[in-house]
């Protein structure tokens, strides 16, 4: 008999009604139930409050039970749902990027339906992601063993020869397999005879369903139900990997004795958790024999080459799309451009005047990880000889300074790049490959094209003040445009640009490194994309970040109208975010909270503490009322005395009243209309604008500015938009105003300070913006997403990442609390690093910081700190990092150099790329050393390979 269960197969399903039964183990907390949500109606159509509504038993199980129609089976013939943990107040989903469904394949009427489930922790998400799937456990030129295309049958359908016998029970196996390496297949063995009796020879093979998800249909006589199987692993030679770990799983007869199709749900246990190590740096960042004075595209080859000698999986950069002349890698001017300072002119010059990137070098196979292919003496044969000289020159003498010098950079490659359009247009816009990109491209590249040849024209920012509007692009990119070659410029170095970016992404993808770009949170306020898309922007509106000490922060980007966007489903977040997938296979969204929430500015307010949370719950009047404030002017206007104008200008303090003010009697004083707002007083006291003559003039003006603006700021709460007069924001500011200082007496100012509290932590929750608007985005692409989530992070906001499987950042320097993070207490879905882009060195640090640092090195070094941050004390935070319980631990290149003295700089303070509150100096940072340098350094990179390996970021399994 067991013979023919074995391989029974079955027929065609017929109409009429199943009953469906619900399993799950979940231990809930008090006040929470359990329900099943998916797109059928017995599901509540997606809708959570509709869903079916599972009953708790014994032992942490929970059931519930439906009555489906195999009429109204979903595509496919398969019930999707999902199980979401239900509060009062909120909701918490199991892991979102993965599927789950009972299949309904050859049920018929009348059949019992039985799915045990376990519910999908969020870290699986991450491993469905291209940075897994595409990279790190990617093909690397081994074919599949199991195609996920074709019939599906196998693994799906409950009757696959006909009707099984009364007493035989149809199992569906599924098992979720997040981690698996290419090439390597999943089984199923156990202590029966249709498992093979433990036999590897006689193990049974699941089929790759798709989604990570392995499956097979095996049939047994209920009487034998009782035994204990495990899932395992084979590789490409059907040798063992291994099993699961611990004990075996245990095999029951379903608990309705009417249940003839038990669906079993579960996911591969594993013997250790995943983990990995990676390094972050700047493109601008890299040297090579072969760049320009900066770091560039086809740099991230070396780069990748280094990563797989030392063990690393993962390099992270920052953004790369085109911010003009603003080195800043934050201020883009499209988020689909590319910057042309990453261009490497000499691979331009050879695919340009080779006839396309078929005929150029970007042809070159990248398929051996040792070959470096990429090192070899390019064909120079098609480039005139004075080009090349000329570039030649240009690499030798730019790549001579120590840092980037951004303007001699930029000016000397677009010189190179104009001088081989000129000659290389013509047969670049007529190859096949050029118009298929450029087609595939139409959504932003006109429009943005055009952009930059306006702004050439004019040399105006403000769009506004432009004759054209978006509306005359079709008309400006015709050929008899007088900007049409200007225009195709544009075209031309975007399209390179793009060559040599996919170039780098698919040669580290096939050598198991993940590309980690960088999700700037705003976009240039008159930049290509408000230009293009005004309808996404509010641009009356900054966006920046609160002060509850000290100034907030005005970042000057247009606020995103979240409103609109919905109304599209976030459709131009979706074309953003499939466009990075194009080269990055894993990205960093910067200010994630701002995702949640925004420090809302208007615009006037350039020092941004007028600002608002965003959305946000205001305070009504009647609570104000309740703290004794009912002169809604004397909270909302700014508290201005003539003793506070003696103080701030002495002498002048007349003159800037008579100037400035509104004499409203008792030494009270209000701003004139005209200058009621920071911006106004900041164009009538001008300063950058002023002629070397009248720096003495600029010097009072800035004095005098600083003042006036603090004047202005100096309010207690803001009229709402939608309802002035009784609703109100509560500045951030507000304890460090003397209106609040000055405000009634003292029982008032506590109401008012409660009030304040309640306003600012406890009475917001952003939970579904959260959800909404991250979801979108990992709904977009299927990078993995990794989020900056520093700073007054509300409880909501962690909640979401996690639930999403979006990583978090972990900076040893600032902990969420306490004095310093603790690594080896980080949670699994977080990247643990030493230090960031924002911030000195671990080196620097110490430099900066002697007294904290010798506080951090007592806490988790001993006693007796060295006085300065020795190499030896370089590599103990770096193990301690690779330690940690993070799934990444990513350092800056800085760092690991620094644990080697032969590699470190004399300057570590030179090592910091950005200093917050500065300009001179940033996004400057190149490394000391070639990468060719640290290749060839085997006694370093052999020595980062054991560290790698020995603290457990080297395996799959």
């Amino acid at each position: 008999m067991i013979g023919a269960i074995r391989g029974l197969m079955g027929q065609k399903g017929q109409q009429g009604k199943v009953t469906v039964i619900l399993r799950i183990h979940y231990y809930a907390e008090f006040g929470s139930s359990l329900v099943a949500v998916g797109p059928h109606p017995a599901f509540g159509k997606n809708d959570v409050d509709q869903a079916l509504k599972l009953h708790f038993k014994e032992g942490g199980y929970w059931e519930g039970s439906t009555e489906i129609s195999l009429a109204l089976a979903q595509p496919n013939d398969r019930l999707v749902y999902k199980y979401v943990v239900v509060w009062p107040h909120k909701k918490r989903y199991e892991a979102v990027q993965t599927i789950r469904y009972a299949s309904l394949q050859g049920l018929q009427d009348g059949d019992v339906l039985e799915s045990h489930d376990s519910f999908r922790a969020p870290d699986t998400n991450v491993f469905v992601t291209t940075c897994f799937t595409d990279a790190i456990f990617g093909p690397h030129g081994i074919p599949k063993m199991d195609s996920m295309l074709g019939d599906k049958s196998l693994g799906n359908h409950w009757r696959q020869r006909g009707a099984f016998p009364e007493g035989v029970v149809a199992v569906r196996f599924v098992v979720l397999v997040p981690r698996l390496m290419h090439g390597h297949t999943v089984h199923i063995t156990g202590g029966h005879d249709v498992v093979g009796n433990w036999n590897p020879d006689l193990k049974i093979h699941m089929l790759n369903l798709g989604q990570h998800l392995y499956g097979c249909v095996l049939y047994f006589p209920r009487e034998e139900m009782d035994f204990e199987y495990k899932y395992a692993v084979f590789d490409e030679k059907d040798e063992l990997v291994f099993r699961e770990r611990g004990t075996a799983r245990h095999m029951t007869p379903p608990r309705n004795p009417k249940t003839n199709c038990l669906n079993i749900d579960e996911t591969f246990e594993y013997a250790h958790p995943w983990k990995g190590s990676g390094i972050a740096v700047p493109v601008f960042s890299l040297r090579s024999e072969r760049s320009m004075g900066v770091g560039e595209f086809l740099d991230l080859q070396e780069m990748v080459d280094w990563c797989v000698l030392t063990g690393n999986k993962i390099i992270q950069v920052l953004p790369v799309n085109d911010t003009g002349d603003d080195p800043s890698p934050y201020s883009a001017n499209s988020v689909f451009a590319l910057h042309p300072i990453y261009m490497r002119i000499l691979e331009t010059a050879i695919v340009a005047y080779s006839g396309g990137p078929t005929g150029g070098s970007l042809k070159r196979s990248a398929s051996n990880v040792h070959r470096f292919a990429h090192l070899d003496k390019p064909d120079l044969s098609s480039v005139p000889p004075e080009l090349v000289t000329e570039i030649e020159a240009a690499v030798q003498t730019l790549n001579q300074a120590p840092e980037v010098e951004y303007t001699d950079v930029i000016r000397t490659k677009l010189l190179l790049l104009h001088r081989i359009y000129r000659d290389t247009w013509q047969e670049t816009a007529r190859s096949a490959d050029f118009r298929n990109w450029w087609s595939k491209n139409m959504d932003w590249l006109p429009a943005y094209a055009t952009w930059k040849a306006l702004l050439d024209q004019t040399g105006e920012w403000n769009f506004t003040k432009w004759s054209k509007t978006v509306k005359d692009v079709p008309e400006l990119i015709e050929e008899k445009s007088s900007l049409y070659d200007k225009i195709c410029l544009h075209y031309f170095v975007q399209y390179h640009l793009h060559l040599q970016l996919k170039r780098a992404s698919d040669y580290a993808r096939d050598r198991g490194i993940s590309i980690k770009g960088d999700l700037p949170i705003g976009v240039a306020r008159y930049s290509a994309d408000t230009w293009t898309n005004p309808k996404n922007f509010l641009m009356d509106w900054s966006a920046g970040a609160p002060a509850f000490m000290g100034s907030a922060q005005n970042w000057d980007f247009p606020l995103y109208d979240w409103d609109a966007m919905a109304e599209d489903k976030y459709s131009w977040w979706r074309k953003r975010l499939s466009h990075m997938a194009q080269y990055f296979q894993a990205f960093r969204i910067d200010h994630v909270l701002g995702f949640f929430r925004i420090w809302a500015i208007p615009a006037h307010n350039w020092t941004g503490m007028l600002g608002h949370l965003e959305p946000c719950k205001p305070v009504h009047i009647s609570e104000l009322h309740s703290c004794g404030v009912h002169d809604m002017d004397r909270i909302t206007k700014p508290y201005i005395r003539w003793w506070m104008l003696e103080k701030a200008f002495g002498n002048e303090a007349a003159e800037v009243a008579k100037m400035f003010m509104v004499d409203a009697g008792s030494g009270v004083f209000h701003f004139k209309p005209e200058f009621s707002t920071v911006a106004a007083i900041g164009e009538a006291l001008p300063v950058s604008s002023l002629p070397p003559e009248r720096t003495e003039e600029g010097k009072r003006n800035q004095h005098w500015r600083n003042e006036l603006w603090g004047l202005v700021d100096n309010v207690i709460a803001i009229p709402s938009e939608k309802n002035p007069k009784t609703e109100f924001y509560l500045t951030c500011h507000m304890y460090h105003t003397s209106s609040y200082h000055h405000f009634g007496p003292q029982e008032a100012k506590d109401r008012l300070a409660g009030l304040w509290h309640n306003f600012f932590w406890e009475r917001q929750n952003w939970r579904k913006e959260g959800e909404t608007r991250l979801g979108a985005l990992q709904d977009a692409a299927k990078m993995m997403v990794c989020a900056e989530d520093l700073g007054a992070v509300p409880p909501e906001a962690y909640e979401v990442l996690d639930e999403l499987g979006i990583l978090g950042l972990r900076i040893q320097r600032w902990p969420k609390d306490g004095s310093f993070g603790d690594p080896a207490r980080y949670s699994y879905l977080t990247i643990a690093t030493p230090s960031c882009h924002d911030c000195s060195t671990v080196r620097g640090w110490w430099t900066e910081d002697r007294g904290r640092c010798e506080e951090f090195y007592r806490t988790f070094f001993g006693s007796n700190p060295p006085a300065q941050c020795e190499s030896w004390v370089s590599r103990k935070v770096v193990e301690q990092h690779l330690k940690s319980s993070s799934m990444w631990a990513i350092f800056p290149i800085q760092d690991l150099m620094d644990m080697e003295p032969a590699l470190r700089t004399k300057d570590p303070l030179k090592d910091a790329i950005n200093r917050p509150g500065e300009k001179d100096g940033c996004w400057r940072y190149r490394m000391p050393h070639s990468i060719r340098s640290l290749i060839e350094n085997t006694e370093f990179t052999k020595s980062l390979e054991a560290m790698i390996i020995a603290l457990g970021r080297a395996s799959t399994y």
